[in-house]
């Protein structure tokens, strides 16, 4: 195998490969959700969007949740979000609590230190 010199290292273009947001929500309700209900609030909020860049819920438990969307459509996903005031048949309340580039990240100071 060929050693490669810094300037002969091939690159990744993530661009290409699509960066990925992870946007970290609560929802608050006087009952608890099924996420089930979720994720259909969710469909249908992005009903307008094009099929890739519709968000994808990645975890939700215990009132906050985290959804998978293109770096490009981040703001409108938050926006969708914001929207959501009926899950089911109860009223929500959703507040967007940030954004990373790493589930990791975003678990870490959002999920994990209960921002």
């Amino acid at each position: 195998m060929t050693p490669y010199s810094p300037s002969e290292i091939p690159t990744v273009v993530k661009d290409k490969i699509g960066r990925s947001r992870y946007v970290v929500f609560r929802v608050e309700s006087d009952e608890a959700l099924e996420i089930s209900e979720l994720i259909k609030a969710l469909r249908e909020a992005s009903n307008s969007l094009p099929r890739e860049s519709r968000p994808s819920l990645v975890s939700y438990e215990g009132g906050l949740g985290i959804v998978r969307c293109a770096h490009t459509d981040k703001e409108e996903v938050i926006g969708l979000l914001r929207a959501i005031s009926t899950i089911g048949r109860q009223e929500v309340c959703v507040t967007t609590l940030g954004t990373s580039g790493t589930i990791r990240r975003a678990r870490e100071k959002y999920v994990d230190g209960r921002h």
